[in-house]
């Protein structure tokens, strides 16, 4: 005779099992059956758990080939440096710069990192015969550091990088041209999150999908707003201390793109676990695009929620106006729980800040967008490369 209070029992621990799974620390994809050291079937070779780790391998990895190296410091804090570092390998091909970044949006660097020292480490002979390559390593340290998207002022670096008069006409647009003040504020903390905040939040962000609409939440996020600093997607009042590095940089470099260039950004976050997506930003660029990159190549606009949205790291300024810039973005995890992770870190960053609620938070921002899955880290570095090698096929005539 069946035991039905056992069987109840059962179900309820299988049932908490399921909701709390996602507090298991180590799970068995995560780990490599054989050798660590062993780049061929394990990723973990290439890849780092903090951001100072990355740097030391991205570091150790264009020493090994023979580039040149430069440092750019964008802020000092509490004994750190937090540091923009490029690596340029100067190519045959005159005229012709592919430029690949990792980091702008910090904590989605340890994807952009891994594939750049990858590249580097298996850098080859046949390399110099192409185009020049200049890789930057962690547009935000900060960000990347301390498991964030924002930077040291909680600012969107893609949503920062402008013209004068493009200050001026953004500051000066309505406040609430998106909804943000309707939509994302009523779904800030005004406290540091509590464990039931994991369950309670999914069912606001629901709520908010239902009752605003998703495509309407979803232009009220990725707009971007400048009017309160604590808050989301924040483009800031001013340019930020990395973009100047950045416009430093590229303008120090931009006589390599007289003839064309191409810059890669490498983004993780939206789309499907582990596939990619390149992502431009007009038709032409998505035209251009498809014909180097062949497949899964997008165009980023009003019918994917951006028509409010600008400030993007478009250097065509710097670089000139036959420079193709995409980015190159890794679906992470289902965007509902992706959405929930940066809330709640914003939230802890603000009113629990060192404590081991932010930690927490800190632990879910990375989950979030930066997998730990051996299978994950696979696949990532296969297409990171196989992008970069079509970008750099295409500049190199080859």
């Amino acid at each position: 005779m069946i035991d039905f209070d056992a069987v109840m029992r059962a179900l309820l621990v299988i049932t908490v099992g399921l909701i709390l799974l996602d507090f298991v620390p180590l799970q068995e994809g995560m780990r490599c059956t054989n050798d660590y050291k062993n780049a061929s079937t394990c990723p973990e070779v290439f890849f780092a758990q903090s951001y100072h780790a990355a740097r030391g391998k991205f570091i150790e990895a264009a020493k090994k080939a023979k580039a040149q190296l430069e440092r750019h410091v964008v802020l000092h804090e509490d004994g750190f440096e937090y540091t923009v570092d490029t690596a340029f390998l100067r190519g045959k091909n005159s005229g012709r710069l592919l430029v690949h970044m990792s980091g702008t949006d910090g904590v989605e660097g340890y994807i952009g990192s891994a594939i750049q020292v990858k590249l580097l480490e298996e850098w080859n002979n046949s390399r110099p015969e192409g185009s020049s390559v200049l890789f930057v390593h962690a547009v935000n340290p900060y960000g990347m550091a301390h498991f964030r998207t924002t930077n040291e002022n909680n600012v969107n670096l893609n949503r920062n990088y402008r013209s004068a008069e493009d200050w001026k006409s953004v500051l000066a647009r309505d406040p609430n041209i998106a909804k943000y003040d309707d939509i994302v504020a009523p779904l800030m903390l005004s406290r540091a999150p509590r464990i039931a905040d994991r369950f309670v939040f999914l069912y606001h962000i629901i709520k908010a999908f239902v009752t605003k609409g998703f495509y309407a939440f979803k232009t009220a996020i990725i707009s971007g707003q400048y009017h309160h600093p604590e808050g989301m997607s924040f483009g800031g009042r001013e340019e930020q201390r990395s973009i100047a590095v950045l416009r430093s940089i590229l303008t120090k470099y931009a006589a390599e793109a007289s003839e064309k260039s191409i810059v890669v950004d490498v983004h993780t976050g939206h789309g499907t676990w582990g596939d990619d997506v390149i992502v431009a930003s007009t038709n032409e660029d998505e035209s251009l695009a498809k014909s180097i990159f062949t497949a899964g190549v997008i165009k980023g606009g009003p019918s994917a929620g951006y028509e409010h949205s600008n400030g993007f790291i478009i250097p065509t300024d710097i670089l000139g106006k036959n420079t193709l810039v995409v980015e190159q973005e890794f679906g992470t995890v289902n965007y509902i729980f992706m959405i929930r992770a940066i809330f709640l870190e914003n939230a802890a960053y603000r009113y629990a800040n060192g404590s081991y609620v932010h930690e927490v938070m800190r632990e879910w921002m990375r989950d979030a967008f930066y997998p730990q899955s051996i299978k994950y880290k696979m696949n990532v570095l296969k297409k990171g490369v196989d992008r970069f090698d079509s970008a750099w096929r295409y500049l190199s005539g080859k």
